[in-house]
This record gives C-alpha cells, structure tokens and sequence, in this order.
C-alpha cells in the first residue's frame, strides 16, 4: 500500500512551484533597489526595477527611483523616455516634473547644438518653472534654473534676469544657499565688491555657519579684496568635518592656495594645492594651479 505521502508529494510540488513563480512584492523590490543605489552599486539597482516596471509600468516610486540610477548611469534618454507617461499620469506631481525637467536640461548639455537640443532645454526650463509652482519651498529646483540660466545661450533660454531672480527667490529661503548663488553670479559678471558684500550677507545671517565661511573664502579668492579675513575664515573650516553636501576640505586648501598666489605666496600656494591634491588625487583644478606655478627651488 502506497504512503498517503506518495499522493500529498505532486499537490505538494505544484504549490511549492506556484509559490516561486510569485513576484516579489512592490515596496520590497523598490526598498532593496534604494539600498543599492545608495551604496553606488546601480547596475544592479537597475535589473530589479525593470524587471518590477514591466509588470507595474506606473508604480511611481521604482520609476522614480528607476530614473535616478538611469541618470547615474548617463543613460538620459532612458530615463526621459521612462518618465514621459508618468509626466501624463502625474502632471501636478512637483517631483515627477522636476525630475523630468532636469533629464531634460541634462540631455540638452550634452547635446550641445542642433534643434532636439533647443528643444529639450525648453521643455525642461518651463518644466522646472512648473515645478517651483508646484512646490515653491523646494531649493534644489531654483538652484537647477539658476545653474541652467546662467550657463545657457540666449538662444536656449539662457537668461542673466532669471538666473538672479531666482537666486533672490533661493536667498528667501535660505540666506546662505541664495547668497552663494549670488556671489557666483555677480563674480561671473566681473563685480567684485557686490559679490563680496553678498558673501558678506550669509555670514551675517549665520556666522558660524560652514557653508557661508566656505562662500565668503571662496569670494574672497576670487576678488583678492579682504585676503586675511578669507584666509582666517577658511582656516577655521579645517577643524570640522563637512557636512555630505558641503565643499570638501579639498576644495577649502585649493581656495587657501588662491588667496596664497595673491599674497604673492607661491611656496604657500604649492603647499595647499598638494594639500588638496592629497585628499582628492582627481581634483583637477589644484593640479593645474600647480602646472602655473613657478617651479621649486
């Protein structure tokens, strides 16, 4: 007599199977992608959120997330085209139509000439603007106009007017971030002493702060006005430790080497470069201020 095993064992296979065959669900699948897109690891980030938007094509947090490793991976016109239908099915999402936006400004960079590039860099600046309508206390999304206006020909939508206007509208929201923008701006226009007084702004509004030491230091290398105080002030970012958006320590030693060669340093100069260089060996800047100076005795 057969084992009633002998005829639980089939039921038993087919179920274990069904049970395999069972996608994983959404929110696990989007969580460990996160995880490997936070640790740099985006190729593999990748596979598993294609492999949930293929059965899920509007699950709006793995496209997103999708998106972000697609821009990662310089792979733009992926992340344009997946971000299309979801701009239709999102139009008021401020998330949605920024990142769209910004693909798109990104794209148009890279493309340089030619009328997909005019067009693209349209799209994404008025989409941008939507997206500062959308949601007005959000930063990043005056910063991304700023940087497009003020880097853009005429031709593409590049506007001086709008790269200030929303710096202003950046430095209501936050003095420090909207001065820096400020003083960048003003440098690029060759006016020293208003650059200058707009780093002078975001100390005043927080003297201790690390990003606004680093902003007045880096004006002050810029301009060569109030050298000692640039010095003492970048000086006093060595002590502590950036925060993950703020310059690096290697950034801080490349202006100190600036504010040197204005002092008529160069031995000062060398040593902040090598300094700088020393903490990150991929930091061009430093390496060619290097090449321009004097040689060693």
């Amino acid at each position: 007599m057969r084992s009633p095993l002998h005829f639980l064992l089939p039921g038993l296979l087919v179920l274990a199977c069904a049970s395999a065959a069972q996608p994983r669900p959404a929110g696990e699948v989007v969580a460990e992608a996160r995880a490997l897109f936070d640790a740099s690891r985006l190729p593999e980030a990748r596979e598993p959120l294609e492999a949930l938007l293929a059965r899920e094509p509007r699950h709006l947090e793995a496209s997103l997330l999708l998106a972000g490793v697609y821009d990662g991976l310089q792979r733009r016109e992926d992340a344009i085209r997946l971000l299309e239908p979801l701009l239709k099915l999102h139009p008021n999402d401020a998330r949605v139509v920024a990142i769209y936006a910004g693909q798109c400004l990104l794209r148009a960079g890279e493309l340089g000439a030619g009328f997909r590039a005019l067009r693209l860099a349209r799209r994404g600046s008025e989409l941008m603007e939507r997206a500062i309508e959308l949601d007005p206390q959000e930063i990043a999304y005056r910063e991304g106009l700023v940087d497009f206006y003020r880097q853009a020909p005429r031709i593409a939508g590049g506007s001086r007017e709008k790269a200030f206007r929303h710096a202003e509208g950046i430095a209501r929201l936050d003095p420090v971030r909207g001065a820096s923008w400020q003083a960048t701006l003003l440098l690029e226009e060759g006016r020293p002493h208003e650059a200058l007084a707009a780093a002078e702004r975001a100390l005043a509004a927080r003297p201790d702060d690390y990003a606004a030491l680093f902003t007045f230091g880096r004006t002050v290398s810029e301009t060569g006005l109030r050298l000692a105080e640039g010095d003492h002030a970048l000086r006093s970012l060595l002590a502590r430790q950036p925060g993950p958006d703020e310059p690096t320590h290697a950034a801080v030693w490349f202006r100190l080497g600036l504010i040197a060669e204005r002092n008529a340093d160069p031995a000062g100069a060398r040593a902040a470069y090598e300094k700088a260089l020393a903490l990150e060996p991929g930091f061009s800047r430093p390496a060619e201020a290097l090449r321009r100076l004097p040689s060693a005795l």
